[in-house]
Order: structure tokens, then C-alpha cells, then sequence
């Protein structure tokens, strides 16, 4: 399979939606849009355009082409086309897919400030074990007739500094690279069997991935259920184009037993992992222009929290990143300077 980013993929998602709205043909707009637009969106879009144009439906080619598409836009074009809303439910994913992106990108203004603080530090933490430690025990033991065992730790350091000088940045990037593309690519993920550590870790901390899927579940439901697809069947797709992993495997637990004739319970095991009130509602369950009516509601409020979590990112994290690295680095900073001169101003103070 090909590796699309999450905002290629927010592009082609608004492309067909525009094209599905305006009532253009998708083959002729998706192949114009093959032609403009480089890189794997455009391969993409012109492939999508040829299959439509050679006679294959869009379900089709998906289903005979799986290895060229990622799994959740798959579920989400399949859940669109069986509501009979596809730009409705491509537009859902691009709002969740936004919202993921506008706090990925508020977390990295945030380190901005908290990095250049750090690189700071390091440099200061590199003068002082090749420069001022030596100077500061050469003095402490002239005039103190003993050793400081601090002290020579930092001279030994200071010592070995063109092996881990360069080294410890050089790894810190490494890894932050790595861990900021897995983060970009926890919006996205290449299947709905397991979630990421670092698709966990964003939706704990700042909860606008999570309250975005949940929002995009309860929007394609109240799609399905508009059209009359069988419940079973609509919570089925809703949970695998939601996007989140766990909803996915509960959703297809639950979809399993209502086609069996079993009655769901509010305490039943494969709601937890919805919100408390949405799984109520699916367990009541309800008429269906009433149910969809609900849902829809319940989305907007969904969306509504993810907005909030994203305002918040935004405007406080930079500001709490920055409190909390910068002031543990200047704090160790000091201590790493100031601790000696102190001991040695005290020994030479007391009394012999």
C-alpha cells in the first residue's frame, strides 16, 4: 500500500466531496484532479478516475484494489456509499482529520521555545564541564586540601566530551523525528485492528482525537440509519469508519449480536468504549428518524468539545511546555553550576 499522509488524504477527501455536490461526474473531476496535483494523491486520484471511466463502481474498486488504499478511507467511502451521503461522510473525516492536524501542529509551535531553551542549556552544560568544572576543583582543592566528588564527576565528563557532545543532540533529533512522524501517523491508521501508543497518548492528552471519531461515528450512524440500513449492519460500518480501533472491535462485537436477536444492556461489555451516553442510546436504540435525530445532536456536541480541546493546544500548551521544560532546565542548569561554588564559599567559611 501506498503512504498517504493525513492531509493528502484531507485533500482528496474534499475534492470528491466538492465533486459529488456539484454533481460532476467523479472520473472526469478525479482524473483533472491526477493531472494537477503531484506526488501519490494525484497517482491516486488518477487511478480512482481510470477504474470509474473502464466501468467499475467505487465499491468495486476498493473492494478489488484494497492494497492501494488506506483501511479507514475505505470505510469511510463504503459507509458513504451505502448512506447514500458520501460527501457528507468524506467531510466528516476531513473535520476530525483537521482537528487532529491543528493540534499536531500546535504541539510543535509549543516545542518550539521548550527546544531552543534546551539547546541553550546543553551548550552552557558542555562549557561547564570542559571549562568551569576543571577551574572550579583546581581552586576548591587548593584551598580546601580535598576533593568534591560532584565536581570530578563533571571533569571526568568534560573529559570525554567529543564522544557524547555531538552524540546526545544528534540522537535527540533522531528520535524526535521518528516520534513526531509516528504522531502525524496516529490520525491516520493503516488498520482498525490496534491503536498506537501514540494515537493513545493524543487522544488521552488533549482529547480532540477521540471526540473527533466519536463525533464521526455518531455522524455516519445517523447517515445509515436516515437510509434505513439495518442497525447491525450501520453500526458495523459507522465503527470502522470512525477510525478508532477500539470502537471498531466493539462495534463489530455489537453488530454481531444484535443479527443474532440478542437484546443489548446498558452495562454490556463492548459499549465501554463509547462515551456513557452514546452507548446508552445505542442500547435503547429507538425509532429511527428519532435515533438519527439524536445522534446527529450528539456529534455537533462531540465536535464541539474537539474544537475546545483544539482552542486549547493552541493557546495554553506552548505556554506550559515552555513553564515546565524551561524551568527544570534552568533549575538543573543552576544547581550544576552554583552547588559547588557554594560548597567551596561554605568550607572556606568554616571554621577549621
Amino acid at each position: 500500500m501506498q503512504t498517504i499522509s493525513l492531509e493528502q488524504l484531507i485533500a482528496l477527501n474534499d475534492e470528491m466531496a466538492a465533486l459529488v455536490r456539484a454533481g460532476i461526474p467523479l472520473e472526469a473531476g478525479l482524473v483533472t484532479l491526477g493531472q494537477e496535483m503531484p506526488g501519490r494523491l494525484g497517482r491516486m486520484a488518477s487511478f480512482l478516475g481510470q477504474r470509474i471511466s473502464a466501468g467499475e463502481s467505487l465499491e468495486q474498486i476498493l473492494a478489488n484494489h484494497e492494497d492501494r488504499f488506506p483501511p479507514l478511507w475505505r470505510a469511510v467511502v463504503r459507509a458513504g456509499i451505502r448512506s447514500g451521503r458520501l460527501s457528507t461522510a468524506l467531510e466528516s473525516m476531513s473535520t476530525t482529520g483537521r482537528q487532529v492536524a491543528e493540534v499536531r501542529r500546535a504541539f510543535g509551535l509549543a516545542l518550539v521555545y521548550p527546544i531552543i531553551v534546551v539547546l541553550v542549556a546543553y551548550g552552557a552544560f558542555v562549557i561547564l564541564t570542559t571549562r568551569l568544572a576543571p577551574i572550579t576543583l583546581s581552586a576548591y582543592e587548593d584551598l580546601t586540601s580535598s576533593s568534591d566528588p560532584f565536581l570530578n564527576c563533571l571533569v571526568s565528563l568534560g573529559a570525554t566530551v567529543r564522544w557524547w557532545g555531538p552524540a546526545v543532540p544528534i540522537m535527540a533529533a533522531v528520535l524526535g523525528s521518528i516520534w513526531w512522524y509516528r504522531m502525524g501517523r496516529a490520525a491516520l491508521p493503516s488498520s482498525t485492528t490496534g491503536t498506537s501508543r501514540v494515537s493513545r497518548c493524543c487522544s488521552a492528552t488533549f482529547g480532540s482525537l477521540r471526540d473527533g471519531r466519536v463525533a464521526a461515528f455518531a455522524e455516519i450512524l445517523a447517515l445509515l440509519i436516515r437510509q434505513h440500513v439495518p442497525l447491525h449492519e450501520a453500526i458495523e460500518l459507522a465503527g470502522a469508519a470512525c477510525g478508532d480501533s477500539k470502537v471498531a472491535r466493539s462495534s463489530k462485537a455489537l453488530a454481531s449480536q444484535i443479527e443474532r436477536g440478542e437484546t443489548l444492556a446498558v452495562g454490556d461489555e463492548h459499549l465501554k468504549s463509547f462515551p456513557p451516553l452514546l452507548g446508552w442510546l445505542i442500547a435503547m436504540g429507538g425509532e429511527p428518524e428519532s435515533l438519527a435525530q439524536t445522534l446527529t445532536e450528539m456529534a455537533q456536541q462531540y465536535r464541539q468539545r474537539a474544537e475546545r480541546a483544539t482552542n486549547w493546544a493552541t493557546v495554553y500548551l506552548p505556554i506550559l511546555l515552555t513553564s515546565v521544560v524551561g524551568g527544570s532546565v534552568v533549575l538543573l542548569q543552576a544547581l550544576a553550576v552554583f552547588r559547588p561554588i557554594c560548597k567551596l564559599l561554605f568550607e572556606l567559611g568554616s571554621p577549621l
